[in-house]
């Protein structure tokens, strides 16, 4: 019998919903709409991200969908691509074509790109469509497609135009990462660790312990290891849905040094080989301030080793352009930035520091993780 485990996200302002995780879960979608949902869809538009759109899985949730509702299929072009205004307006101008009402449901078939561009879609056309994401990446399980953070990109500026709005329901089906390769399962690794040094320990261990089983796809840990990370997110969710009390920097760890180096790395590094590298600087700052006990430091290099991700910032990549990256990060307010820092596994907190004083630090410290 296949394993279904399902998490209750309840965000502090807005209405609960499930997190419904197994390996068999697509073949339910309609039965799951019907269940969860207050009103019945007059129609389904299901956008997706190439190339899910050729995946078999795909074919047969959307054959499980058209038995019972009028369902629409919208091909995405992959990445960050699409997660713009024009895009947005693009997709606006189609749901008027066809008719979209408040009863109309969206969903969201693909990875973090994806599902920051439906969700803004959603949450502006008619005041708020009801959206359904069915996350396709490791990543894209564990982080994006749960706490409602909904943005687009304008004027070359990264998620500059967004939204809160949550999802009603959220399907993870383990399934689709089978068809991930294998540099991208570990990238969504490293967001994993990244709940396991700030929150639950338990999802360190895991990694640690069977790797070998998780890079063979085996369902049982692949399960637990994302409803730990999900129910990690959804904690934070809870308390503090939309960064007002700053709790939710803790899902930043690493993204401060990690979003500069992705930046200026202009695609040679996946996100979550930059949110590890990150990860290792921003613990290696926490030492030296006297913040983080140094086993976090020594723990996320060893896994970093371990299970194959970088590090390390290749050569090619300019400091100078890291460190403007990092000095227009978004946490900035004025002259402050809220970093977060772990004290040891499971403990943290956010810090204010000057800016010119982080990159200051940083600076220094840069030097030291460059490849030889």
């Amino acid at each position: 019998m296949s394993r279904i485990e399902r998490v209750i996200v309840k965000p502090t302002y807005s209405p609960e919903y499930p997190v419904i995780i197994g390996d068999s879960v697509l073949e339910k979608v309609s039965e799951i709409i019907q269940r969860e949902l207050q009103q019945s869809p007059d129609k389904i538009v299901i956008f997706v991200q190439e190339p899910v759109n050729k995946i078999d899985l795909f074919n047969k949730l959307v054959e499980n969908l058209r038995e019972t509702y009028n369902t629409y299929i919208v091909e995405v072009p992959s990445g960050e691509t699409a997660k713009s205004i024009d895009y947005v307006l693009k997709y606006v101008h189609y749901l008027h074509d066809i008719q979209a009402t408040r009863a109309t449901l969206i969903i969201g078939v693909g990875g973090g790109a994806l599902g920051d561009l439906v969700g803004f879609l959603s949450s502006i056309y008619l005041r708020g469509l009801p959206l359904v994401l069915i996350p396709t990446t490791l990543l894209s399980m564990v982080d994006s497609s749960i706490g409602g953070k909904n943005a687009v990109n304008l004027f070359n500026i990264k998620n500059v135009l967004g939204t809160f709005y949550q999802p009603k329901i959220v399907i993870e089906d383990l399934r689709f990462l089978d068809t991930l390769p294998e540099r991208e399962l570990k990238s969504g690794l490293a967001e994993v660790v990244k709940y396991g040094v700030t929150i639950n320990p338990t999802i360190v261990k895991i990694v640690e312990n069977d790797f070998d089983k998780i890079l063979k796809r085996d369902r049982d840990i692949l399960i637990d290891l994302v409803k730990l990370s999900v129910e990690c997110k959804a904690w934070i969710v809870n308390l503090d849905e939309r960064e007002e009390k700053d709790v939710r920097q803790i899902l930043n760890y690493g993204h401060t040094v990690g979003h500069g180096i992705e930046a200026a790395a202009g695609g040679a590094l996946t996100h979550g080989e930059c949110v590890m590298i990150g990860m290792i600087i921003e613990s290696d700052l926490g030492v030296r301030l006297g913040y983080t006990d140094k086993l976090v430091w020594s723990k996320l290099t060893e896994i970093s080793k371990s299970i194959g991700l970088p590090n390390k910032i290749p050569k090619s990549i300019d400091k100078r352009e890291i460190l403007k990256k990092i000095e227009y990060d978004k946490k900035r307010v004025g002259t402050i930035i809220k970093l977060p820092v772990v004290h040891r596994l499971g403990e943290f907190e956010i810090v204010k520091m000057e800016i010119s004083k982080l990159i200051s630090y940083l600076d220094n410290i840069l030097e030291e993780y460059y490849e030889k």
